[in-house]
């Protein structure tokens, strides 16, 4: 009897989270660029940098001191947040990754991750699209590792219309 209530017992206790769920751990977006901004923080490369606000653009050559800020648009995008669980399709070949939304109403739409031979990321393609009831803001980022890295940006906003807004950089060698 005793063996029979311990049993019962044991069945009806709860499944351990990580055994109920297990959860498909994608690509470590964030921290890449952690590891990225930190390595160009200290070699402090000079970019040639354009910037585009509708029809104005301005170009120069620099040096970043802040490659946090600089990146801050790729660093947030995390595809390992519990919003997203189930709600991204991953496609894979032999030197890329894709994950692509199958939700509209998440703010990533596609995700695209190039390697080298070594297995180690070298391109970075990511759109996201944010909508509420005052605005819609639609972005392309692109990086690609000791190269170029730009963000497209396009925005309505209700009341004030359309923005366009473009940043193109690339590493001087």
């Amino acid at each position: 009897m005793a063996s029979a209530l311990a049993a019962l017992f044991f069945s009806c206790a709860e499944t351990p989270p990580s055994a109920a769920r297990k959860q498909d751990t994608r690509f470590d977006i964030p921290g890449y660029f952690k590891a990225e901004i930190a390595r160009l923080n200290q070699s402090l490369p000079t970019v040639n940098k354009t910037v585009v606000k509708d029809s104005l653009s301005e170009s120069k050559t620099l040096k970043i001191s802040n490659w946090t800020d600089e990146l801050a648009s790729f660093s947030t995008v995390d595809l390992n947040k519990p919003a997203y669980s189930g709600l991204l399709k991953k496609d894979s070949t032999a030197n890329k990754i894709v994950y692509t939304a199958t939700d509209p109403k998440i703010d990533i739409s596609k995700v695209e991750i190039t390697f080298t031979s070594e297995n180690k990321p070298k391109a970075f393609v990511i759109e996201r699209t944010i909508k509420n009831s005052l605005y819609q803001t639609k972005e392309v980022l692109k990086y690609q590792a000791d190269s170029a890295y730009s963000l497209n940006k396009s925005q309505s906003v209700l009341l004030l219309g359309d923005r366009q807004y473009q940043i193109e950089s690339a590493f001087v060698h």
